[in-house]
């Protein structure tokens, strides 16, 4: 890892193997890691995680009823290791598997502080941060109030995210759009939640994209860059793979190396990544190019200058980028560098490329950018209602299906047209409104559907949406049980009004359409309103 450019690790022994009998600790274990860290030229991300089975009644429940001895284990691992640990968070994924299904972001507001007191007594200068799985910005904010609740506000210092479902879209057109506004949805959490920690730093400290039956190595080295650089473009400031090797006796595929240590794509690509970029980036600003100006640019200060990574939506190529000056395009996958002459045309499409030597206009270009919100899909900050039109000409104007691919376009005899959902369990239709458009914090949404049937028969679906208060649960609510449609072949409309919603994209989709035994129908439209139709 050391040689593919990689700077930090997030790992540490949990609470069990560190004390398995109360009041006796044992470092060998945390000392060898931080010992081989330290070899390698790695910073090690601290990890205060799990519970001791005189603790919990499983090593993944929190330890509610031994706070004491949790800070003061906290206190343990912060005074012994102050010199080679300065970032400390707090538990793995508390909001999903990692609470034994039962803990609420209340008992995590006061894990959470029962370590912060712990280890700022023994190190003063460490940081502690707030961990969630996937991107729950709502159970962020749930937290931090329940803090201030308890009489301890903001007893946290930066915030741990895991998107691994929000980047999980980038073989959809535009699938970046979510993805690249997660910093902007939070810092709004924060705002209405814990205003005194707004800036606080944000890290990914877990992120990957398994190789399997549908992710090639390539797709998955492709995800990787993609994924650091629209991190950094958005301000996060740290940013680790899951994982570095395959391990034993776990699920494979996320690893840089295969089990057996070779390199796959990703690792060639890392290094490549790193080696242009250098090891501490600096953001300068985005570009939008190409065709439609959809294509994805975004610069930085690398290593030896200027650098450029771009490449085009899913579904675009374009064959005729060019600039005014030499350059020299890096393909990532293979590390090999191309030279390009001013006016020379380059192809490009999914696969991201470094290019370095930038020209100065590019640079300009984006630097004047860097202050503005990211363009792609638009901008709907002043709008009230937002919406998507499907069939042979489909109009996104601010809805947008996930796995467009997977809903075939039909057309009825009157010319009019819309896109297919199977009528089975597990054909649901899932839709995100851009990331500009209302706030994390809007909890009152009106959406309406417009469908029409295919086939007499039973028609219907339940309607699922995000909402504001997690609790460790699904984000998912069903509103209003089943919805049975009439019997008129023509196009009929329906619209649901929730008051409970967060659209924070935490599974990359705000909403969803979830027929189980139903004929299939079309949608033709779908729109999103911040008030009544």
């Amino acid at each position: 890892m050391s040689a593919a450019g990689i700077a930090w690790v997030r790992t540490f022994p949990e609470w069990i193997s560190v004390e398995p009998v109360k009041g006796t600790m044992t470092f060998e274990q945390a000392d060898a890691l931080l010992d081989a860290a330290t070899t390698n030229h790695i910073s090690v991300s601290g990890l205060i995680f799990g519970s001791p089975k005189w603790a919990a009644a499983s090593g993944h429940a929190f330890a509610m009823d031994h706070l004491d001895d949790w800070g003061n284990y906290a206190n343990a691992l912060a005074a012994r290791y102050k010199d080679r640990v300065h970032y400390w968070e707090i538990w793995n994924e508390g909001n999903a598997a990692f609470n034994d299904g039962h803990n609420s972001a209340a008992d995590y507001a006061r894990l959470v502080s029962a370590a912060y007191e712990g280890v700022k007594k023994a190190d003063p200068h460490a940081l502690i941060g707030l961990s969630v799985a996937s991107f729950d910005a709502p159970y962020i904010g749930l937290t931090a109030l329940a803090q201030a609740a308890n009489g301890k506000p903001g007893q946290f210092d930066y915030i741990c995210i895991h998107p691994y479902e929000t980047l999980g879209n980038l073989n959809d057109p535009d699938g970046e759009i979510p993805y690249l506004w997660m910093t902007k949805m939070l810092r709004d959490e924060l705002k209405a939640t814990a205003p005194n920690r707004v800036n606080v730093p944000v890290w990914i400290t877990e992120i990957g994209r398994p190789v399997d039956q549908n992710v090639s190595e390539q797709d998955a080295a492709r995800a990787m860059v993609k994924s650091y650089i629209m991190a950094m473009a958005q301000g996060i400031s740290h940013i680790c793979w899951f994982e570095a090797q395959d391990p034993v006796g776990e699920q494979q595929g996320y690893g840089l190396l295969r089990r057996d240590g070779t390199q796959r794509p990703a690792y060639t690509a890392m290094k490549s990544m790193t080696g242009a970029l250098g090891e501490t980036p600096k953001y300068l600003g985005w570009l939008a190019l190409g065709q439609g100006n959809r294509g994805y640019g975004f610069l930085f200060q690398g290593a030896t200058g200027p650098t450029l990574v771009l490449w085009m939506p899913a579904d675009m190529t374009d064959k005729g980028i060019s600039f005014t000056g030499d350059v020299q395009s890096i393909d990532p996958l293979t590390g090999t560098a191309t030279p390009l002459k001013a006016g020379q045309t380059l192809e490009l499409g999914n696969l991201p490329l470094l290019i370095t030597g930038v020209p100065n206009d590019l640079v300009a270009q984006a630097q004047s950018n860097a202050s503005k919100p990211f363009p792609w899909g638009g901008d709907y900050s002043a709008a009230s209602t937002v919406s998507s039109e499907f069939g042979a000409k489909p109009k996104a104007n601010g809805v947008y299906q996930t796995h467009p691919m997977d809903t075939p376009v039909h057309a009825f005899d009157d010319g009019s047209s819309g896109i297919v959902v199977q009528g089975d369990l597990g054909y649901s239709a899932q839709f995100y409104t851009h990331p500009s458009f209302a706030n994390v914090m809007t909890r009152d949404y009106y959406i309406r559907v417009t469908f029409r049937r295919i086939t007499p028969g039973n028609l219907g679906w339940n309607f699922h949406y995000e909402v504001a208060d997690s609790e460790a649960k699904t984000p998912m609510h069903s509103n209003g049980g089943w919805f049975s449609a009439g019997p008129d072949m023509g196009w009929q409309t329906h619209t649901w009004h929730v008051t409970d919603a967060s659209f924070s994209k935490m599974w990359a989709y705000d909403f969803s359409i979830n027929p189980e035994k139903s004929v299939p129908f079309v949608i033709g439209k779908v729109e999103v309103s911040t008030r009544l139709f």
